[in-house]
């Protein structure tokens, strides 16, 4: 496991304590600047910690911006597969991603993968190469006969994302006419955004890599409210289009997400999605001074604590709680990778910490991971804990007797209405939500000796006064519980 993957791992835990935004503390902690450490902080970003509105892009501005960080775009044969490697850093090796050679070649629908029936398949083949006649100069203008002569149900969620941003790439074609192949641009940017919304839509909605950068900028443009509202339109349009059987039901589909997304919206998409195609991850924060309203996006970006002009140090974003964002951030100088590869490895000593916006930390150290808070020095973490390493042995053995029968009746009532309504997002978050809550009773029947609680920390050992919190795997119920205790001194007990 390299760091990419550690970070994925950290993301499902390390938004426990991402507190609100305050003063930014000292590193005073001797102990703390002793020790070889990887350091990341974390910023949470809300509807309600971020503007209002967004960065406005007119036609005339989208246009002129998409000029120039055209020149710099190298057309590939085939923009599905390029798009996916683009992306590559972002995708997990799920049951809903096909693993080719260890590389997420394309995406699964979420529910079911069934091909069209003979008939449908024909018609929609046939509709799309008009479309990509009358408004794109002919041919396979999407890509999405590359892997073969049948259209599959990615190829449809393609389609349908092309269908809704029709207007928006019709003013990028006249922008690029003469230049560049526009229709080569078209291809990659619309398989590139797709793959990108996808991402959220999958069971662990993260976000890493590029991808984490081009949320980051994403940000910056828009408020909060606007890119999961961007998400949850996505879930809508995969949800339909995954059950058409006719091309005007995805073009009915398409146009529900162009109603919902805006022309702002869908300028700000393309041009950042067009920057990370041009400038790759090396160079995507570069591109970004480019676009129509940095200025303004860079002063919005800095207020929330972040810097488009390091979008490229930001290790993953994930979806915390409902219209949260938690990103991880690199910190300048840090030995993170180092650090993280003697972590997994085991070597003794290995200590990771992530410091947070509020001054507390998060800490691993000999296989054990503690809660600082700003008050507190890592000194006072004690040495041996025999009852939070049993406590955390009893954590993983329950984890994996974890099923989705063990849902109780209303919750899986309540998971399976928000897949059927196309909230994804949602879904995810509440059947892990509600997988933890299972999880943590197991531990509280097995060890009832601790005093247990329901407010503050979960648990506490009677005998030593150390307290542990049991971090259920749900970044929106540690989100949650995590902003309550920033002050608090504990154990993370992880599974």
């Amino acid at each position: 496991m390299g760091l990419r993957q550690t970070g994925a791992l950290l993301m499902t835990y390390l938004t426990a304590c991402a507190g609100t935004p305050r003063a930014q503390y000292p590193e005073s902690d001797a102990a703390e600047r002793e020790v070889a450490a990887a350091r990341y902080e974390l910023h949470v970003l809300t509807a309600s910690s971020g503007p209002s509105e967004p960065v406005e892009v007119d036609s005339e501005d989208f246009q002129r911006a998409m000029r120039v960080l055209a020149r710099e775009h190298r057309p590939g044969a085939q923009p599905a597969q390029s798009a996916h490697w683009l992306m590559e850093g972002s995708l997990q090796g799920t049951l809903l991603a096909e693993v080719e050679r260890e590389r997420v070649v394309r995406l699964m629908p979420l529910e079911d993968d069934s091909p069209l029936d003979v008939a449908s398949a024909a018609e929609m083949k046939r509709k799309y190469l008009g479309l990509c006649q009358r408004d794109y100069g002919g041919g396979d203008c999407l890509g999405l006969l590359a892997d073969g002569p049948v259209l599959t149900r990615e190829d449809l969620r393609t389609l349908g994302l092309a269908l809704a941003l029709k207007e928006v790439l019709q003013e990028t074609g006249v922008a690029l006419k003469g230049m560049v192949s526009p229709q080569a641009l078209v291809a990659m940017l619309v398989w590139t955004c797709c793959v990108y919304l996808t991402l959220w839509l999958l069971p662990e909605p993260v976000s890493k890599v590029l991808a984490a950068s081009l949320t980051v900028a994403l940000l910056a443009w828009l408020p909060v409210s606007t890119l999961w509202n961007l998400m949850e339109g996505w879930g809508h349009l995969v949800h339909e289009v995954d059950r058409a059987t006719s091309f005007e039901q995805v073009e009915e589909a398409s146009a529900k997400f162009r109603k919902l997304m805006g022309q702002n919206t869908a300028h700000v998409l393309v041009l950042v999605v067009t920057a990370a195609i041009t400038g790759g991850a090396a160079r995507f924060s570069a591109q970004l001074p480019k676009l129509p309203g940095f200025a303004l996006a860079e002063a919005r970006a800095g207020a929330q604590g972040m810097s488009l002009a390091t979008a490229g140090e930001v290790e993953a974003a994930a979806i915390a709680e409902e219209q949260t964002v938690t990103l991880m951030v690199r910190r300048p100088g840090s030995r993170a990778a180092a650090v993280a590869q003697e972590a997994e490895e085991g070597l003794a000593g290995a200590t990771l910490i992530i410091r947070h916006q509020g001054g507390n930390r998060q800490v691993l150290i000999h296989n054990q991971r503690w809660h600082v808070s700003a008050n507190r020095s890592i000194r006072d973490i004690p040495a041996k804990d025999p009852m939070g390493d049993e406590l955390q042995a009893a954590a993983l053995r329950v984890r994996d007797a974890w099923s989705r029968t063990k849902l109780r009746d209303a919750e899986s009532h309540a998971v399976g209405e928000a897949i059927k309504q196309g909230d994804y997002i949602r879904a995810h978050l509440m059947e892990r939500m509600f997988r933890g809550r299972w999880v943590e009773q197991q531990l509280r029947d097995q060890f009832r000796h601790l005093r247990w609680s329901q407010t503050g920390v979960d648990a506490v050992d009677p005998a030593t006064g150390i307290k542990y919190e049991i971090l259920t795997g749900t970044e929106w119920n540690m989100e949650l519980h995590g902003r309550r205790m920033a002050e608090e001194f504990f154990r993370m007990i992880t599974f």
